[in-house]
């Protein structure tokens, strides 16, 4: 159930307040050939995952995703090199605001949540999702010459990615962009490993965007080198 009482709401987001009744089946899959489960440094792990709507209730869909990610190392074993390739597409018509992928954040580094994608610029650029984004993520993870007992590291990172697709890009004032529009950041990382748990510092810049996108470039968070 989705509720507003603001009448500046976009007209493509009030569209979808209301009752609605889901039902659905969730089916994944993973493959994990990783020899780590913590800090993997080689093989690769696989997923996807399929959401079936309809079998019940109002809302007939289909929201599939996959993620694969593949890890080996260089010098020894000090350069972990990672490469990861994020989709996602939802087919059918009924997927509201709720249910569309929005991107940025961990998964796309350099943007703020829901920074990127089509946007109503008619209702304070707010964010509408998007039934299709592909995400590329390159990382590399290294020493910095600090003794490893402080568990201390560096790294680079690229992200490459998009968010497009809408339903209904027509809010009676003016069309949508949905289209998909490349974006792509740059950035260095500070890895630490404390007691209460790996921290992640991520220092970015976009290389790409557009105007419109809220861009971020710091993040602090929970995790492990990669």
């Amino acid at each position: 159930k989705l509720t507003s009482d603001s009448s500046s709401i976009s007209p493509l987001i009030s569209a979808d307040v209301g009752n609605r009744n889901k039902s659905s089946i969730i089916l994944s899959y993973n493959l994990d050939e990783t020899n780590s489960v913590v800090n993997p440094t080689a093989g690769f792990n696989f997923r996807i995952t399929q959401e079936l709507n309809g079998l019940g209730g109002d809302i007939n869909f289909s929201k599939s995703e996959l993620d694969f990610k593949i890890y080996r190392t260089l010098f020894n074993d000090n350069i972990i090199l990672s490469s990861n390739i994020s989709s996602g597409i939802i087919i059918g018509t009924d997927a509201d605001i709720s249910n569309r992928f929005f991107l940025g954040g961990d998964k796309l580094k350099g943007f703020r949540n829901q920074g990127i994608g089509p946007i109503d610029s008619s209702y304070n650029n707010s964010p509408l999702g998007g039934k299709i984004f592909g995400v590329l993520s390159l990382e590399a993870s290294f020493p910095i010459g600090i003794p490893e007992e402080y568990g201390m590291f560096g790294g680079v990172f690229v992200d490459i990615g998009s968010l497009w697709g809408l339903d209904n890009t027509d809010n009676g004032i003016i069309d949508i962009d949905d289209g998909a529009k490349i974006r792509s950041a740059a950035g260095v990382s500070i890895f630490w490993d404390t007691l209460i748990g790996p921290l992640r510092f991520n220092f970015s810049r976009p290389i790409k965007k557009e105007t419109y996108d809220i861009i971020e470039n710091f993040r602090f968070t929970v995790d492990t080198r990669f």
